[in-house]
């Protein structure tokens, strides 16, 4: 008599427990195709409206960054002008004060987007440009072991039918092959 762990008997033949579980495969794969897929579409669009967003070059040095944004142009252009005029007069401190103003403003703004860079658009880019396609590859392989898996299964029930005898010794290997396969598949 079999142990519970080696699987059951299906018509004189010993089949591992593995193949029981093989059925529930096809829509585990379904349910990763309609995670991944919507997953891939929403990192991508987001990654791409939020790169949009932002007014600094992407991946430039704070520095070339501050440089370059609307906010320090418009401070740069306040202070040339602040120059021009008496220091005493209310235009020219409103100009200097706000001069300063736009001028902390860049700053705070390119910190803010290279924090948002490092911390959302790199893992979003990760997430859409390597470890989905990886997934997805896995589910075709997956795919692939599950139709070799039915193939053998179908094979080792043929031969039980044929011959209540037989011990399924030409496929038991591929069976047990297809189930390794498929097991180490689930676990990624």
């Amino acid at each position: 008599s079999p142990t519970p762990r080696a699987g059951r008997w299906q018509d004189g033949l010993m089949v591992p427990t593995v193949f029981k579980r093989a059925s529930t495969v096809p829509s585990f794969c379904l349910q990763i195709e309609q995670r991944i897929e919507p997953a891939k579409r929403a990192a991508h669009s987001v990654s791409k409206r939020l790169q949009a967003c932002l007014q600094g070059q992407c991946g430039s040095e704070m520095d070339k960054r501050v440089k370059k944004l609307p906010l320090m142009s418009l401070s740069t252009t306040m202070a040339e002008s602040f120059k021009e005029l008496d220091t005493e007069s209310s235009l020219g401190k409103a100009l200097e004060m706000g001069c300063c103003i736009q001028s902390s403003l860049a700053k705070i703004l390119a910190e803010f987007e290279i924090a948002v860079e490092h911390d959302v658009l790199q893992p979003l880019n990760k997430l859409s440009e390597e470890e989905l396609p990886i997934i997805l590859k896995h589910k075709k392989t997956l795919q692939k072991l599950i139709s070799d898996w039915n193939t053998i299964k179908s094979r080792l029930n043929q031969a039980a039918k044929s011959s209540s005898n037989s011990t399924g010794t030409g496929t038991g290997s591929g069976a047990s092959s297809a189930a390794n396969k498929l097991e180490i598949l689930k676990e990624e």
